[in-house]
């Protein structure tokens, strides 16, 4: 046996745990970047396609594009991804701006979005869940000491990315409101600035070692760079910034060589709200009507939420004098004639009250029906979810004021919620004896304020015996028009319904167009009657002349929609909380509004905002 001062310890080499630092920031990063990109992307193209064809096809897109990056058999460098990245971010203001404006103008609300998406939102989330996924799988194989780690390990990461990604968007983003003081092009540009930082801090410039002489080190090197970075970065933004414009608009804004103004323009809870005017020319002749001219609209992202007349195509009865905006200018009718037919609520005549003392509107729009009925001296309470559509009604349409606490700016479904335990416990301040429901905005409805438990909510806090007037828009003949009026029968006695066309409705009309109705009902037992309708009730317009008095030629036969024959069938129709796929249906109808759209404002104008 050897000597034991010749036995010399054998010690295991143990590696040195990696050092996780530079890939957690990389991942961190690059998980924060692709929730950012998918929020902004999504508020970008609403504006311009709306809500339903943006969102149609967009989930599968992004996890193709998660799965792409993360199987990507040809290695990317993280430092150089990062480079990428920056360059691609800089790029993406005007790119999607410019290509969804320019596949729109094809009026191709499916296949639009989905041009958009590929060229644009595809290359973002490609880039940036590789900087996620390299990062993860670059500390993997420093850990197990391997090349590439396996498929599951890469799937996970996929995972990660999409599930972190559109959850952080929906549920973060979404409901942060400072960020609405924030333009796409902000974010983007913000978001293209960290990614070229990340790559001069991750790069190492042909640098391996430094002479012990050198007058800088590479970090102080890319210090410099960076701040040198930064302060260019701040001089480039106009040139690589959107033409959309800001929000808040501070001025009005006048499009060259167009009759387009465009008075106010802000993010807001509901998205992007826009009041825009076509001028009246100059030289008016009846062949301009050709063209859109001589309207002012107020738009939510890409549906227009009501429009008055000014101009020239200002019409009075009996030299009556129009109402005005804040600013003095003269405004005439409204552009849809479904929100004067709301106003027949009050020619309703079989109620045992004689007269109405209070009314509460649900949704304000442009404020057509809440101003006529503060001009017949009816107080009105308003309950309207987004400020910012309160304010362009009240500065630009003429809205009066309708008397301190009057008015509500939040989600109906809480406030009526709220109002019914007042009223359970003998504090309610008033019963309202009509209600006026509108609340059709960019192709669907707010579902949760359509169920059954709503309308039970709603009934406690009016009259006995008072009347509902509910607008909605949509195909007649369909699921979800069926469900509507399923249940207001469940929770009402009567309704009866009218159509908005100058024509009579024909049969073939109810299977194929987009036509608003508003359905009036009450829990009376006396069958729901309408008086004529008078001089007074007319607030000397043409308009409500003309819709007012033919009201009766303008009922819609509810039997096409419901099924009577089959009462069973129809319970399956009723909506509650529980089971509610109204959304989802309105949905489907979404490519055919935006088509609509299309058709009551030229492209220029949707381009305008």
């Amino acid at each position: 046996m050897p000597p034991a001062k010749l036995v010399k310890s054998r010690k295991k080499h143990v590696p040195k745990p990696p050092d996780a630092a530079p890939e957690t920031i990389s991942a961190i990063v690059g998980l924060v970047s692709i929730s950012l990109v998918l929020f902004i992307y999504e508020r970008a193209l609403i504006p311009i396609y709306a809500t339903g064809p943006t969102k149609y096809l967009l989930s599968p897109m992004i996890a193709v594009t998660v799965l792409l990056a993360v199987l990507n058999p040809i290695g990317i460098s993280t430092s150089w991804n990062w480079l990428y990245t920056a360059l691609d971010l800089a790029a993406a203001p005007n790119a999607t701006y410019w290509v969804s404006v320019l596949t729109s103008r094809k009026h191709d609300p499916l296949w639009g979005p989905v041009i958009t998406h590929t060229v644009v939102l595809a290359p973002l989330i490609f880039f940036l869940t590789t900087s996620v996924a390299e990062a993860q799988l670059t500390w993997a194989q420093r850990k197990m000491h391997i090349t590439r780690p396996p498929l599951t390990y890469r799937v996970v990461a996929a995972g990660v990315c999409f599930v972190t990604g559109t959850g952080l968007s929906q549920r973060v983003w979404a409901k942060q409101a400072y960020l609405n003081n924030l333009s796409e092009s902000q974010i983007f540009l913000g978001l293209a600035g960290i990614s070229w930082c990340l790559w001069i801090y991750k790069h190492s410039f042909g640098f391996t070692k430094r002479s012990k002489n050198a007058t800088l080190s590479l970090s102080k090197i890319k210090s410099i760079l960076v701040v040198a970075s930064i302060a260019l970065w701040g001089s480039t933004y106009r040139y690589l910034a959107s033409p959309v414009l800001p929000h808040p608009l501070a001025e009005p804004y006048h499009r060259p060589n167009t009759s387009i103004t465009i008075h106010s323009s802000v993010q807001s809870v509901t998205g992007l709200i826009v009041v825009g005017e076509a001028q009246s020319p100059s030289d008016y002749e009846s062949s301009y009507d050709q063209n859109v001219h001589s309207v002012r609209y107020l738009r939510a992202s890409h549906s227009i939420l009501g429009g008055v007349w000014i101009g020239s195509k200002i019409m009075i009865l009996d030299h009556a004098p129009p109402i005005e905006d804040t600013f003095g200018t003269p405004v005439g009718d409204s552009i849809y004639s479904t929100f004067v037919l709301q106003e027949a609520i009050r020619l309703v005549n079989s109620t045992e009250k004689g007269n109405w003392d209070n009314g509460l509107l649900i949704g304000l729009g442009a404020g057509t029906s809440a101003t006529a009925f503060i001009r017949h001296k009816l107080p009105v309470t308003i309950v309207e979810i987004d400020p910012a559509v309160y304010d362009a009604a009240r500065t630009y349409f003429g809205l009066p004021d309708p008397g301190s606490g009057r008015v509500f700016l939040e989600d109906a479904r809480s406030w009526v919620a709220r109002e019914r335990s007042k009223v359970e416990n003998g504090k309610a301040e008033r019963l309202y004896d009509f209600v006026v429901h509108d609340c059709f905005s960019g192709g669907g409805v707010p579902e949760h304020i359509f169920t059954l438990e709503f309308w039970e909510d709603l009934k406690t806090v009016m009259q006995p015996k008072g009347v509902v007037a509910v607008n909605f828009a949509g195909i007649p003949k369909s699921d979800s028009t069926r469900m509507i009026l399923a249940t207001l029968e469940k929770s009402f006695v009567t309704c009866r319904g009218f159509h908005d066309l100058f024509e009579t409705i024909r049969d073939e009309q109810y299977q194929k167009d987009f036509i608003n109705i508003v359905f009036f009902c009450t829990t009376s037992e006396s069958p729901l009657t309408f008086r004529e309708s008078a001089k007074p009730d007319w607030l000397g317009s043409p308009l409500r002349r003309h819709i007012l008095a033919s009201l009766p030629q303008r009922e819609v036969d509810l039997e096409i929609i419901r099924d009577s024959k089959n009462e069973d069938e129809n319970s399956r129709y009723v909506l509650t909380d529980a089971r509610n796929p109204l959304g989802k249906l309105q949905d489907a109808q979404g490519l055919h509004h935006w088509k609509l759209m299309r058709e009551v404002l030229p492209d220029q104008h949707w381009e305008t905002y």
